[in-house]
């Protein structure tokens, strides 16, 4: 199962969309009326804020170049293989509540700190 990091924030109008940050990660959340969805809020063309965009028919539109994204499954349309990634969210009170990966661990920067982390490990592993 892989860790989540869940992040409370102010919901967003009916209709609109609200930017929320977990972990790094920049999520648009849009309130569809019968549904809460939440997506990658760059656009996977050029990385407009699809939180900024124009919200029709349960589509946004990017407002740098105009791709336009079925927001109830994350497809571009007219390109239903390139797709937004989804996140779990729900409605909290009057906020919602964003679930995201959690960061995984950065890689050592060099072999050096790789080998004098394992010698860490080692000698309190004994």
């Amino acid at each position: 199962m892989t860790a989540t990091v869940s992040v409370r924030a102010a919901a967003p109008p009916p209709g609109g969309a609200t930017r929320v940050v977990a972990a790094g990660v920049s999520v648009a959340v849009f309130d569809l009326g019968d549904e809460l969805v939440a997506v990658d809020d760059r656009c996977l063309h050029r990385g407009g804020s699809l939180s900024c965009g124009l919200v029709r028919a349960g589509t946004v539109t990017c407002p740098e170049h105009w791709w336009r994204y079925d927001l109830r499954t994350g497809e571009r349309v007219g390109a239903p293989r390139v797709r937004l990634r989804r996140y779990p969210v729900r409605r909290v009170g009057d906020g919602v509540l964003v679930q995201v990966p959690a960061p995984a661990a950065a890689p050592p920067a060099s072999l050096r700190q790789a080998l004098l982390e394992h010698a860490r490990r080692w000698r309190r592993s004994r």
